[in-house]
């Protein structure tokens, strides 16, 4: 059913009596709440008023409108739980927050792009997740020691890969451990429930593409050991440079584990490469609309790849040309220079 105003006036009021009943402090130090809003394709509902929808509202992410940072969520359907909708939107406000603290640790989406998903790096990291899990489920030291060596000699390979995951694992796990942490204030059922569905996510390994969601999950999962454990995470956001990661287990000896690939089937991630081209190639050959680009200023990194010169943008790209700002809502490909920069957008015209 289509939304309406009435229907998420009343459900940003709900929403805000949850936020309202909330202990900040415990959900993180020194954390509190920001200005939020819901929108759909046509209305963006805030505290005090209702403008008509436009393309600053993409994605459900913290913006700043007018000078302020402002937590957002696209309300796709009227049907959704109070409680879980309030850790959602809290997850975007702890974004908000981070930036107003002048975090340092945001990760390179580009960086993010190229990563490799190549079998032994996959196979690796998944093995080394599971040890982190059996850390939490088992109370077992000695499979947080596992996992750091695991990790450890990921990085001898894959330092690009292990640097992106890092920082993913700070800025998205950090707002993903306190989006349960508001589960466990106010709804106990529902945060045994998300926690469940983490575990579960981390144990499929399908799961590790694109790698940034898994790390929404295996950064919270961290910050969840460390409760368990009593390991020191305290640090300042806008002056700490280091990752969760380091903060927690730079103590931790790094012991060399000998590695074999598993018996996994791992052709999913051939699939995901011939999935990829295969849409780059369609964009390309039929005739696609051409936008000059010099610089690509916003995309959704969770369904955007590289492969190669070229960038697949699944849904949108928001580039600018001639000091102009132009949204493209639509599936696309950017082509890569010899600088390393998308020069060029070829925006799909077939269907």
């Amino acid at each position: 059913m289509k939304n309406n105003k009435k229907e998420i006036v009343h459900l940003f009021k709900e929403i805000e009596k949850r936020i309202d009943a909330l202990d900040f402090n415990l959900l993180y130090p020194d954390f509190k709440p920001y200005n939020f809003a819901f929108y759909d394709d046509k209305i963006v509902v805030f505290k005090d008023k209702i403008i008509p929808y436009d393309n600053r509202f993409v994605g459900n992410t913290a913006i700043v409108i007018d000078d302020e940072y402002l937590a957002i969520w696209k309300i796709d359907s009227i049907f959704v739980h109070y409680n879980v909708l309030t850790s959602k939107i809290i997850h975007e406000m702890f974004h908000a927050w981070q930036w107003s603290q002048k975090e340092l640790r945001f990760p390179n989406e580009f960086l993010g792009l190229g990563y490799l998903y190549e079998k032994f790096n996959i196979s690796l990291k998944y093995d080394e997740t599971k040890s982190l899990l059996k850390a939490l489920e088992d109370e077992d030291k000695s499979a947080l020691e596992r996992f750091v060596g695991y990790r450890e000699r990921r990085r001898k390979d894959y330092i690009n890969e292990t640097t992106y995951e890092e920082d993913i694992e700070t800025i998205e796990g950090m707002a993903r451990y306190v989006e349960l942490q508001v589960l466990k204030q106010l709804d106990g059922a529902e945060y045994q429930k998300a926690y469940d569905t983490l575990k579960n996510t981390i144990k499929n390994i399908r799961n590790y593409i694109p790698i940034r969601s898994i790390s929404y999950e295996i950064g919270a999962l961290m910050l969840l050991v460390k409760d368990l454990f009593l390991l020191d995470v305290k640090h300042k956001i806008g002056e700490e440079t280091r990752n969760i990661y380091n903060i927690l287990f730079d103590s931790f000896e790094r012991k060399e584990y000998f590695y074999e690939n598993t018996s996994l089937n791992l052709n999913f991630l051939e699939e995901y490469y011939e999935q990829i081209t295969s849409r780059i190639t369609y964009v390309l050959s039929r005739n696609p609309r051409i936008h000059l680009c010099d610089q690509v200023i916003g995309f959704d990194p969770l369904n955007s790849f590289r492969i190669g010169q070229y960038v697949y943008y699944r849904h949108f790209v928001m580039i600018e040309h001639d000091n102009k700002q132009i949204f493209i809502r639509n599936e696309c490909v950017g082509e890569i220079n010899e600088y390393n920069q998308v020069y060029i957008i070829f925006e799909r015209t077939a269907i």
